[in-house]
């Protein structure tokens, strides 16, 4: 098995690309995380930082804690993934009717997307099909 050694700086930066960076700058004098626990991150010259950004909303709950590898590590285990497409995975239902216990009145239909920019995309389908299989297809707003 061919590792990584995360703790040195690769060989090229050039390559990739990196979002909300001034790129330039960045290869100048790289900061790479090596590794992270709880809100901390540890850089490769050993040094600790917060981790105020929650890595961009998606680990709130911080880094490493274990319930959440095992939580993770089961499902993987059980299935890692299966396309959404005229099929279906228990915990998928069993989540959405957890969701629609705390949505007010009649929103109590769960679509899952992986983003702000395609749920709003399919949000706009939503209403199209519904306008049309209501038998109003020119409308659509």
């Amino acid at each position: 098995m061919n590792t990584t050694d995360t703790t040195k700086i690769p060989n090229s930066l050039q390559e990739h690309w990196m979002p909300f960076t001034s790129n330039r700058d960045f290869k100048g004098n790289p900061r790479l995380i090596i590794e992270a626990k709880g809100v901390y991150l540890k850089d490769h010259h050993g040094r600790t930082h917060i981790d105020a950004s929650s890595g961009l909303f998606c680990n709130p709950l911080g880094h490493g804690r274990k319930e959440i590898i095992n939580a993770v590590t089961n499902q993987l285990e059980q299935l890692d993934y299966v396309q959404p497409f005229q099929q279906g995975f228990g915990g998928s239902f069993e989540l959405a009717a957890k969701i629609a216990k705390h949505t007010p009145g009649d929103l109590n239909r769960i679509f899952y997307t992986i983003c702000g920019s395609s749920a709003v995309e399919s949000a706009i389908k939503i209403v199209i099909a519904y306008h049309k299989a209501k038998g109003q297809g020119q409308r659509f707003r």
